[in-house]
């Protein structure tokens, strides 16, 4: 135990007599050089595009996926769409979100500010499924039938749930072609 002691303090102890460049007691006498040259440089000071307008931020509307699921669940979605339909839009584009937004109980007014909200909401298989068992679907379908017969014509169960629809015969005698399009595919 003591040799490996001295073994240790033997270094510290001649390097403790040593002279040192780095180390000096007057300032005078070390003359440190910096490795590189610095040159100053004058540069403008560096500006975000948001605050020079340059890129219009405040035009474009940004989605995300667990963003879209968040905004579909909002109980005054129809208020937001109402103001920019461009955000109905961008949730529709997560399949998620879209079946969130197709059993919204406000759907009537969302559907009245974006006219294709049946079309965007049956893009996606399972979004069209619950767009056809939500009772408030009604002014949906009538407003743009187009959409719900290209998700009859994909997938068939479809009509058969549309059937089972508390309003399904007002929807028949609102758009009697949405009849002929469930009775050519059941």
């Amino acid at each position: 135990m003591i040799n490996k002691n001295i073994a240790v303090l033997a270094p510290l102890l001649i390097l403790q007599f040593l002279p040192c460049p780095g180390f000096a007691e007057d300032e005078d006498q070390v003359q440190l050089k910096p490795l590189k040259k610095v040159v100053a440089v004058k540069s403008e000071p560096v500006e975000p595009s948001f605050l020079s307008w340059k890129v219009d931020t405040l035009g474009r509307v940004r989605s995300d996926g667990r963003l879209a699921k968040r905004l579909a669940n909002y109980h005054w979605l129809d208020k937001m769409v109402a103001a920019n339909p461009e955000i109905s839009e961008a949730i529709c584009n997560h399949r998620r979100a879209a079946m969130i937004i197709a059993k919204h109980p406000r759907i009537t007014e969302i559907a009245e500010a974006d006219p294709y909200l049946c079309r965007r909401i049956t893009k996606w298989k399972g979004a069209a499924r619950r767009l056809a068992a939500n009772p408030n679907a009604l002014y949906v379908v009538s407003r743009d039938p187009e959409g719900i017969y290209r998700a009859i014509r994909r997938d068939k169960k479809i009509s058969e749930i549309l059937s089972k629809n508390p309003v399904f015969n007002q929807m028949i005698v609102d758009n009697p072609e949405l009849g002929r399009v469930i009775s050519h595919y059941m």
